[in-house]
């Protein structure tokens, strides 16, 4: 007789479930890494930090008023299963960490996380950025010129540690990549970039000025204009800086 679908393995993940107000603009990190910014509604939601260490890792959120208000924000990260529908913050199950404002301002809570695969970034140490910006502007060259090759070039860690989570999504990803270079769209200069140390200095995070990833696709949709971003956290490598993540 089969299983039933509810005694069916949980694959486990991390999210962090957050709900902020109309009359303020939230923005959650973790590990210093920017999950959401300026976001102000109070609509309930969540993201899964993508970059999580072993042991110890930071939440920490940022509220900015607006429109005269008094706004106010909670969030939580907590373990869940892979394909379930997150609930609002306060009503999860195994929450590691709450953080709470009903004022502006911001707060941060502890939480700790065991078992990781062996992510690249988990064996890099601190570096600077020198040369970052250069690598940067190469990688949006070389998308411009549709060198797809040089283009996974500089997403060897990110590859690496997809792998690790499914032997599928190297070739995932290449298809998907396939697509998106076989689409009309134009490769656009990000304008002036801010690059902020996160993981404990491990990696980089880059971004626009309005708080968008590096390499930015523009694509003709259905007679309008959509922007895919992408490259928006980097690593310092024997081979050079890479993209850790998107």
């Amino acid at each position: 007789m089969a299983a039933p679908a509810s005694a069916q393995a949980c694959k486990e993940i991390i999210a962090v479930a957050y709900k902020g107000s109309d009359q303020g603009r939230l923005t959650l990190r973790v590990n210093e890494v920017t999950l959401l910014r300026d976001h102000s509604s109070d609509m309930a939601n969540f993201v899964p930090p993508n970059l999580l260490l072993e042991g110890e890792n930071t939440l920490t959120i940022e509220l900015a008023a607006q429109d005269g208000g008094t706004p106010s924000a909670k969030a939580e990260v907590f373990k869940g299963c892979w394909g379930e529908m997150p609930k609002d913050p306060g009503q999860n199950d195994n929450v590691l960490g709450t953080v709470v404002l009903d004022a502006p301002g911001s707060d941060s809570v502890a939480f700790t996380v065991s078992g990781l695969p062996a992510y690249s970034y988990l064996a890099a140490g601190p570096s600077d950025d020198a040369g970052l910006r250069e690598a940067v502007a190469d990688l949006i060259e070389t998308t411009r010129n549709k060198d797809m090759e040089g283009y996974f070039a500089y997403l060897e860690p990110m590859v690496r540690d997809f792998t690790l989570d499914d032997p599928q999504a190297p070739e995932m990803l290449r298809q998907m990549t396939d697509y998106l270079f076989g689409q009309p769209s134009e490769v656009v200069d990000p304008g002036e970039l801010t690059v902020t140390p996160v993981l404990g200095g491990r990696a980089f995070q880059v971004q626009d000025a309005a708080g968008n990833a590096p390499l930015q696709f523009a694509m003709s949709v259905d007679n309008g204009k959509e922007t895919l971003w992408q490259a928006g956290i980097w690593m310092k490598t024997a081979g050079g800086w890479k993209v850790l993540r998107h």
